[in-house]
């Protein structure tokens, strides 16, 4: 339970013993008032019919009613609205290639040079910024896959787990593009009837599985694939960052390993899973095409999704605020004549 305006306790815990103390004194005050008109002796009589029980019970339910009235005024909240999106959305997966070769320099972002792991992040961040009525998971491969974040609303969320991938995260070598997708497949939920699509991130330097296949059975039951490439045709050489040293990898023959985006692989993978290729850009335009042109489309259905406003409880203290005052009104401070029974 949160309060919205917590200030309006702190009112609580000041105006009430104010309160007490001025009813005090305006109850001296008054008795000091009829000294002055009244003799002593003559209070008894007139103040008979008083019940100061039911007085101080009224003052008592009035000063109820006005902290009720400072608890609603904090407004309690407590858990988060549920609200139905009218707007149509799209589930997509993001397929994140995290394998050794993703660390090459050949890739820019807002025109600064970086790795391609890097600028493929970066883009992902960017394009997910954009993508309000949907909901988006994550999924890393390299040797093998792993799903990171599952489909969900919360892209804060996913963008927090985004933030901590590394290329040390799978241990196993290669790139997998095949597992990646029929992971991402199995990711999805299957009851929902909306728009779902993959998208693949990656240099393309498939080293196993058949990726072409399992983008066709992806095809088959309504998932789209997209796929983006990351580092150039150029290539880059890739770092050995071994202990306390910067160096450049080699292979067993003392040669140098360079790195090249493999367009070809990537342009087959997503034709045959009824998307589209694009290149990462040095700012993400590929993905924000991909989300432009390739996602929309996709769109249809609604979400259910939790509310950034948590639900407002003001309701309860003010209903028995109202309920207070009613009672107070009732009450009548006067005792009931008691009247003298028949001889």
């Amino acid at each position: 339970m949160k309060l919205a305006h917590e200030f309006w306790l702190l009112a609580i815990v000041i105006i009430v013993p104010v309160c007490i103390a001025l009813w005090r004194r305006a109850a001296r005050l008054k008795r000091a008032s009829l000294d002055r008109v009244i003799a002593p002796r003559l209070h008894e009589g007139l103040l008979r019919s008083v019940d100061y029980a039911k007085r101080r019970r009224k003052f008592v339910l009035i000063l109820g009613a006005f902290v009720l009235l400072l608890i609603a005024l904090a407004r309690p909240l407590h858990g988060f609205k549920e609200i139905k999106v009218e707007r149509p959305g799209v589930d997509v997966i993001f397929a994140l290639d995290i394998s050794r070769s993703m660390l090459g320099g050949d890739a820019f972002w807002n025109n600064a040079p970086t790795n391609r792991l890097a600028a493929a992040k970066a883009g992902i961040n960017r394009m997910v910024d954009r993508m309000s009525g949907d909901r988006v998971g994550l999924v890393i491969f390299a040797g093998e896959p792993f799903l990171m974040a599952p489909v969900t609303q919360d892209h804060n969320s996913v963008l927090r787990t985004l933030g901590a991938v590394s290329t040390t995260a799978i241990s196993k070598p290669g790139s997998d593009i095949a597992a990646a997708i029929r992971l991402a497949l199995k990711s999805f939920a299957e009851k929902e009837e909306i728009g779902k699509a993959i998208v693949i991130i990656s240099d393309g330097e498939e080293l196993q599985g058949d990726a072409i296949t399992a983008a066709r059975a992806a095809g088959a039951v309504g998932v789209s694939i997209f796929t983006v490439g990351a580092g150039s045709l150029a290539g880059a050489n890739l770092p050995d960052r071994s202990p306390g040293q910067l160096r450049v990898l080699k292979n067993e023959f003392g040669q140098e390993i360079r790195s090249r985006l493999n367009q070809r692989v990537l342009q087959q993978v997503a034709v045959a899973g009824h998307g589209f290729y694009a290149l990462l850009g040095s700012s993400g335009e590929g993905l924000l095409d991909v989300s432009d042109r390739g996602l929309r489309p996709l769109a249809k259905g609604s979400h259910i999704r939790l509310s950034k406003d948590q639900n407002e409880y003001f309701q309860i203290p003010l209903a028995l605020c109202l309920v207070l005052l009613a009672w107070e009104f009732l009450v009548n401070e006067r005792k009931k004549v008691q009247k003298a029974s028949a001889a």
